[in-house]
């Protein structure tokens, strides 16, 4: 048996500035979607970076109350109706009567409703659009009456609850006292690689405020990638700094993101460097090492920090490096002291593994869970690193760690092989590795 449930009534969430009054400056056309199933209007801010091919027009506001002028409309009806109604409610409760609405339907002039419409607002085509809503539940029309915003549901001529917000205010709310977005919206963050850790990446800093971010990688999205990274299905075939973009947008409209589909190395210096600042951070997430040591260099002539996330053969665990622009070894000490060659193929993957012939690795190594344990500590790290200076901020992990940070996800030698057996326990994370400077003799 199939239970019946009640429909929810109507709602719209609105931008604020919409529903203050005076701001009455003509015809306002309302922009973003309707959700069916809850009656929903998600009207998007005009002056946000909106993805226009997911929005559309769905309503508007207009100067003066529309249902008084199509009070002909009510007249028509053969419906004892109450005249204390306000006009909305007049409409309301003439609706209800079905054979009343089919009788209006007929005899009420089309033609008639948009020349009052046309009169009123002194705007033809406005007035032909608005009187195409009129049976149409995914459309409403708003008016100021008294200094108060009324917002009226076409086909139901119910009015709608309305939920003003503030976009900036109201994303990061539950930030307050941690992450002032105040403080975050000045931010950036330059990304070397927008796969399954640059991808994880980006989001967690747009929630947390992040405002700026220049995305690099000249790689296009595919199935194999859809087990590990932030996007999905619909993102296939994209160039993966759009698809991240999207991502990113889509938490923070406000952002200010730059994409570069090609490698760090390809990039304008001068270009990086004029974005980012000391106010920055880059993150290493590219395929090969040479990436990460050209970004650090490029960081500490930035005055940034710079931060190199990646993970061993089956994410079986994964390294963490961070310097500051001065007074710390760079990544080129740091790969002097590790001993790894550059020139060496199955080093120069994110994913090292042990394996010299990478035709004996017949699968792409870690799964999204632990990909995802490494980078979130990594992501901590950043939020820290990006807070330096800030002196209402409590520091959560870089005054506990060192440059260098193994994070474990488990010690099962069949599953990382022999290196595994370094770790004293899973979920393991080293607080004591020191990364010495590079010998210049």
């Amino acid at each position: 048996m199939e239970i019946s449930k009640k429909r929810p009534e109507p709602r719209i969430l609105l931008p604020a500035d919409l529903t203050t009054a005076g701001k009455q400056y003509g015809i306002t056309m309302l922009t973003g979607y309707y959700v069916e199933n809850s009656n929903y209007f998600n009207i998007t801010p005009a002056d946000a970076n909106i993805d226009q091919s997911r929005v559309e027009v769905v309503g508007c506001i207009v100067p003066v109350n529309i249902f008084a002028a199509l009070q002909q409309k009510v007249e028509l009806l053969d419906v004892k109706i109450d005249k204390n109604l306000t006009a909305a409610e007049r409409f309301q409760a003439a609706v209800k009567n079905r054979k009343a609405a089919e009788a209006t339907a007929s005899r009420a002039s089309r033609q008639e409703i948009e020349a009052k419409l046309a009169t009123l607002l002194g705007n033809e085509d406005t007035a032909k659009e608005i009187a195409d809503w009129w049976n149409r539940e995914d459309r409403v029309v708003g008016y100021w009456e008294n200094d108060a915003l009324h917002i009226i549901q076409c086909k139901t001529f119910i009015e709608v609850k309305t939920e003003a917000y503030s976009l900036k205010l109201d994303v990061f709310s539950r930030n307050t006292g941690i992450l002032e977005s105040s403080i975050m919206l000045d931010k950036g963050a330059l990304l070397i690689g927008c796969g399954s850790v640059g991808s994880l990446v980006a989001v967690e800093l747009a929630k947390a405020g992040v405002g700026r971010f220049m995305l690099v990688d000249n790689d296009i999205f595919g199935y194999h990638n859809i087990c590990r990274h932030q996007c999905g299905i619909y993102d296939v075939g994209r160039y993966k700094t759009d698809a991240v973009a999207d991502r990113i947008l889509q938490i923070n409209p406000y952002a200010k993101v730059v994409k570069k589909n090609c490698m760090i190395q390809e990039v304008d210096r001068d270009e990086v460097i004029a974005f980012c600042g000391s106010s920055s951070i880059a993150i290493g997430g590219a395929d090969n090492r040479e990436g990460d040591l050209y970004a650090c260099q490029l960081s500490v002539e930035a005055g940034m920090p710079f931060m190199s996330v990646g993970c061993w053969e089956r994410a079986f665990a994964g390294e963490i490096f961070y310097c500051l622009p001065q007074g710390q070894p760079t990544y080129d000490d740091f790969l002097d002291a590790v001993g790894y060659v550059s020139g060496r193929v199955t080093q120069n993957r994110r994913f090292y593994t042990t394996e010299e012939d990478l035709a004996k690795v017949s699968f792409e190594p870690g799964i999204s869970a632990d990909v995802n344990f490494v980078t979130i500590i990594a992501i901590k790290m950043a939020l820290d690193l990006l807070n330096r200076d800030n002196p209402e901020y409590t520091q959560r992990l870089i005054p506990h760690l060192t440059q260098y940070t193994l994070v474990c996800n488990t010690n099962n030698t069949d599953i990382g092989g022999e290196q595994a057996a370094i770790f004293t326990y899973p979920l393991q994370v080293t607080t004591s590795i020191i990364v010495p400077y590079k010998n210049k003799d």
